[in-house]
C-alpha cells in the first residue's frame, strides 16, 4: 500500500517557487537555451512519479549554452 508523507503547513514558502515563465526567463538571461520542459506528476495507484505535460507545479527543464 502506497502512503502519502503530509507535510506541516508552513513546511513551504510559495513565493519563492519560480513559475516555469520565471525558469525560462532566468536560463536565457544565463545564456541558455531551454530546448524542453517537462512535468512531473504521482500516481499513487502505481506508487511512482511519472512524465507529463502538466508543467503547472513539479517539473523539469533541459537546455544547452549559447555559444558566445
Amino acid at each position: 500500500m502506497v502512503g502519502f508523507v503530509q507535510l506541516p503547513k508552513g513546511t513551504h514558502q510559495w513565493s519563492s517557487f519560480l513559475t516555469p515563465e520565471e525558469l525560462v526567463l532566468l536560463l536565457q538571461h544565463a545564456s541558455i537555451n531551454v530546448k524542453e520542459m517537462a512535468g512531473f506528476v504521482y500516481n499513487p495507484l502505481i506508487g511512482k512519479w511519472l512524465m507529463s505535460d502538466d508543467i503547472s507545479v513539479n517539473y523539469i527543464a533541459f537546455g544547452t549554452k549559447n555559444d558566445k
